[in-house]
């Protein structure tokens, strides 16, 4: 059989290795490959890591129609993607999230590139350009990763440059007049520098469709580059660059109106335009947007990142990373789902990191390796948010206003890290960080100009109309400083060369933050402390019935302490004002298992399901949708299905002997969960599953490949999230049914 094949050099992780990594057959034996992975930095088989790791290689995500972090869903048991009403991605892993819009918002989930980090979810549109493989860690990583890695840790391998010349590119075109243009160049400058260029345009027309009007929605316009230069002037030194960036000037999605429900005032309060607009039907493409308005976004990210490692001796080597980056934001987003404008705003902003780490590593004779390092990290977010609001019944307070902050954060931290062999089968795994995190806020809430929120609040036009803790208008600044000590433990028993179990514990922290509102008092930007999440897991990674069978699995109880949330206030006389909030304590268990079967040669079935059981388990009393006031004891939480999953099956066979045909079909699913904290209806995300197909020709050599597929081909009308805009309850709704061809070439 031909290979994909993920075999690259082991790289020890008997981690819970999801089966989709280790997915694909040799043609020459019918036997599950060897993974190689980076998870305690440096290269090591999965089989040998213990934590729970789902590694997918680049290819493998091309097959699947894997094209960004969004959609890891189809090969990460436990993963889920959802979008915030104001346009922010929040990835989430075994339940731990984020779920908060603000650009300078620090994720729960942080994503890599070759080890460098992107630190705002918002940030990782281009991460996955051609990739060698992606690893997905789960469990707190602060040790090795750093904070803000509660749920889990993204690690993209980018391909790299090569010692021979080499190029390919792969053509795709598919419903809605996608056009998907990729490909590389990889080789010898000198005889000492290798470079790789790599490129992709992403484009289509619109998908959606307004309910009231002959108009249309949804196109896509993003380009992607990444050139990659290897240096090694002697056999010690090898020095790295990468300069990449993209530029996303697609649409924003509509979203889809399911209920009306007034935030200020009663229903009397509602206009007339927002009355009569109509409620979205059970279809994907149907919603509405502001007929006067472009939602065409121009987002941008440019980055430069050097890696030099050198190796003292044989044993010992020296790394250093360094990634200067920048992303620009205009996005405008219509919330309400009408063609009215009850809640329209425009995200504009910046962030700037500066990223510097220094590390040393080597062995500890034959029995184990260490490592010591330390980073830093600067940035600078500047986050605006222009909100207008002429027929919302919140018109009563301003029609338009304008959100803005700037914080920086400055991280340092130093790490150690350990493994050693205590008897032949049984290993000790060590590591703990020491972090500081400084955080400084500037921000207020501006009338936009038009005067109407100046004249409610007593305060100048144009101008800061929140007020300070002194009673005066005008810009707010506070800071938060905080440290903490994360720290991981955790033994790793070889039953047999083929079998691993393991068991570990760990606590990391996720930074506090200040949140971007609407401030009418400085009590509102409060800054939330930072969250903290004790982990204990147990697993167990096995190959077996001659290696054609990888099964593993892994279970988890995480003990959560300050869940950062946003929720509201009691600000007498005023009453509730939005904030961010600390859940006290909440717990989430959890299993999950997946496996590689290839029972015949050419057919390959990769299973996976994870359970994830989140709860509150003291109390909080906050506000409900509704404005009742609810003690939240007993709820799960936002954005957690307690079911998800995904089976892939791939048949393959020689047509001759320059030929080999394949068919193969992957159904993914998710059981219903809540958009909020509290179960109502309106907010509910209903379970599904959805089914893609892929059937194709390619040559016995790897050269060239044709294909044709569907993606979620049953035409099932499901949505990722619901959220609340203003006096609308909306839904995003997934993708309808998309088909099309794809072809390639290697040289």
């Amino acid at each position: 059989m031909a290979t994909a094949s993920l075999a690259m050099m082991s790289t020890g992780a008997h981690a819970q290795t999801s089966a989709a990594a280790q997915a694909e057959p040799a043609r020459e034996e019918n036997s599950v490959a060897e993974v190689v992975v980076t998870a305690n930095k440096r290269q090591e088989s999965i089989n040998d890591v213990g934590m729970s790791i789902t590694a997918a290689s680049g290819e493998q995500l091309t097959r699947l129609g894997v094209v960004d972090t969004s959609q890891l869903t189809k090969v990460v048991p436990g993963f889920r993607f959802n979008q915030t009403a104001y346009g922010s991605p929040i990835y989430t892993i075994r339940g731990v999230g984020y779920q908060e819009s603000s650009l300078a918002a620090g994720p729960a989930v942080s994503v890599y590139v070759d080890e460098v980090p992107l630190p705002y979810s918002t940030q990782t549109l281009g991460a996955a350009l051609d990739l060698t493989r992606v690893e997905v860690l789960k469990g707190p990583q602060g040790t090795l990763f750093g904070g803000n890695s509660t749920g889990g840790a993204i690690n993209y391998i980018a391909a790299k440059p090569t010692s021979d010349l080499a190029a390919g590119a792969n053509v795709s075109y598919g419903r809605f007049n996608t056009a998907d243009v990729n490909g590389y160049v990889s080789g010898p400058i000198t005889d000492t520098l290798r470079g790789r260029l790599a490129v992709r345009s992403l484009q289509s027309g619109d998908w959606q469709k307004s309910q009231t009007r002959n108009d249309t929605n949804g196109a896509r316009d993003q380009l992607f580059g990444r050139l990659l230069l290897d240096w090694e002037p002697i056999d010690a030194l090898t020095v790295s660059l990468n300069l990449n960036g993209w530029r996303d000037r697609s649409d924003s999605q509509a979203p889809q109106i399911v209920a009306k429900v007034p935030s200020v005032g009663g229903p009397s309060l509602l206009t007339p335009g927002f009355v009569a607009a109509p409620l979205a039907p059970a279809d994907a493409r149907a919603a509405d947007w502001d007929p006067d308005k472009s939602l065409g976004n121009n987002n941008r990210f440019y980055q430069a990142a050097g890696r030099i490692e050198y190796r003292l001796n044989h044993d010992i080597t020296i790394t250093s990373i360094t990634s200067y980056q920048k992303f620009k934001r205009y996005q405008p987003l219509d919330v309400d789902g009408t063609s009215v404008e009850n809640f329209f705003i425009t995200n504009t902003g910046y962030i700037t990191s500066l990223f510097q780490e220094l590390r040393i590593a080597g062995p500890i004779g034959s029995a184990g390796h260490w490592l010591v390092g330390a980073n830093y990290q600067d940035d600078s977010i500047f986050d605006n948010v222009l909100i207008q609001l002429r027929e919302s019944t919140q018109r009563i307070v301003a029609q338009t206003s304008r959100n803005q902050n700037k914080q920086g954060v400055d991280t340092k931290a130093i790490y150690a890290n350990f493994d050693y062999k205590l008897l032949p089968e049984l290993k000790l795994n060590a590591g703990i960080r020491y972090t500081e995190a400084d955080r400084s806020y500037r921000g207020c809430t501006m009338d936009s100009g038009d005067g109407t929120f100046a004249a409610f609040l007593g305060g100048v036009p144009g101008q800061c109309v929140s007020f300070r803790a002194d009673g005066t208008q005008g810009l707010i600044v506070d800071k938060l400083n905080q440290n903490n000590v994360s720290w991981r433990v955790g033994l790793d028993y070889s039953v047999t060369p083929d079998t691993l179990v393991y068991a570990n514990v760990s606590k990391g922290y996720k930074a506090g933050s200040f949140p971007l509102l609407t401030v009418f008092l400085a009590r509102q930007v409060q800054p939330v402390t930072q969250e903290s999440l004790l982990a204990y897991e147990t697993g167990f990674k096995s190959t077996l019935l001659d290696r054609t069978l990888q099964l593993n699995g892994a279970a988890f109880y995480y003990d959560y302490t300050d869940k950062q949330i946003r929720g509201f206030t009691v600000i007498p006389p005023i009453g509730a004002l939005e904030t961010l909030l600390n859940i006290p304590k909440s717990r989430v268990t959890g299993f999950e298992l997946s496996a590689v079967w290839l029972p015949v040669r050419g057919l390959r079935i990769s299973p996976s399901v994870a359970y994830t059981d989140s709860k509150i388990t003291k109390s909080f009393i906050n506000f409900a949708s509704d404005g009742e006031v609810v003690d939240f004891k007993g709820q799960a939480f936002p954005d957690t299905p307690k079911w998800s999953g995904a089976t892939d099956v791939e048949y393959r066979w020689d047509v001759n002997n320059d030929v080999q045909a394949f068919v193969g079909g992957t159904v993914s699913f998710q059981s219903s969960t809540s958009g909020g904290v509290e179960p109502a209806p309106n907010f509910e995300i209903d379970g599904y599953a959805l089914l893609d197909l892929r059937a194709g020709v390619e040559s016995a050599t790897g050269k060239w490949n044709a294909s044709v597929w569907g993606r979620n081909v049953t035409n099932k009308y499901y949505w990722n999230s619901a959220v609340r805009g203003s006096d609308a309850i909306v839904r995003y709704a997934g993708m309808p049914a998309t088909y099309g061809v794809t072809v390639g070439y290697k040289y």
